[in-house]
């Protein structure tokens, strides 16, 4: 009896429980396969993606320097001058916890923030005088174009914000569109202290450079009225580890 028994439970088991299951359990091997083909190639496909917005990125940036070194020459400041600036305004935004693209907005913006500048008459840019009011009207230009060129540029990041208001300020007096407090954008409140304090320092034709502590007095004039009063105060706070980093890197200005 138990002989017979064993083989009649199995068959009635196969017929009530795995029976209706045979067609999922020969599936499932399959769709298992396709699954993981598919896996591979949506992998796949991410990858090139990254590795393309990665060389498109770099291909940005070293347009940008080729760009910054044009504006330089014409400006006659040193090419030191925006690698100092890249420093500074991407440690600050590390500082107030930016994303990544507004980081790397900001390296590409310390590079090309003056590029509107090439629309601006030498004899203007390099004045040895204070501008008269035509001459100040010609060059608050260089924002507003300067926008305009990189727009034209597929930008993985939000530079033409920087470029366009990093000389608004802070009580709304600033250009080209008279932003005030924190309509400006955070990245443009940024550079507009870095470059100020920097600029400043640097030899010019027409004057020579403040000192540390010249630029640092500036800075505080303007806080609250020009500047942001945060982002002088986190700028001022961590001065002496930016500057640490620029003299490892060579780029330290020549004036004391």
């Amino acid at each position: 009896w138990v002989m017979l028994i064993v083989p009649l439970t199995i068959a009635m088991v196969y017929g009530t429980v795995l029976k209706p299951l045979l067609p999922y359990l020969i599936i499932s091997p399959i769709s298992i396969f396709a699954a993981y083909l598919i896996y591979r190639c949506t992998a796949s496909r991410l990858n090139d993606k990254t590795r393309e917005i990665e060389t498109l990125s770099k291909l940005h940036l070293a347009t940008a320097e080729a760009l910054a070194t044009a504006i330089d020459a014409k400006d006659q400041i040193t090419h030191c001058h925006v690698r100092r600036l890249q420093i500074y305004a991407t440690r600050m935004g590390e500082i107030f916890e930016l994303s990544v693209n507004e980081i790397s907005a900001l390296k590409a913006g310390a590079l090309l923030h003056d590029i509107g500048k090439l629309a601006v008459p030498p004899h203007i840019l390099n004045k040895p005088g204070r501008l008269t009011s035509a001459e100040f009207e010609k060059m608050k230009i260089h924002t507003v174009v300067g926008a305009q060129i990189l727009s034209r540029v597929d930008f993985p990041y939000p530079v033409v914000p920087i470029i366009r208001h990093h000389h608004e300020q802070w009580d709304g007096r600033g250009y080209p569109d008279r932003l005030k407090g924190e309509q400006i954008p955070i990245t443009a409140r940024i550079l507009s202290v870095v470059d100020c304090f920097d600029s400043v320092r640097e030899d010019r034709p027409f004057r020579r450079g403040m000192t540390l502590e010249e630029a640092t007095a500036l800075l505080l004039r303007g806080s609250g009225t020009q500047f942001d009063p945060k982002v002088v105060e986190q700028f001022l706070k961590h001065l002496p580890q930016f500057n640490a980093e620029i003299t490892a890197l060579g780029l330290q200005h020549a004036v004391p």
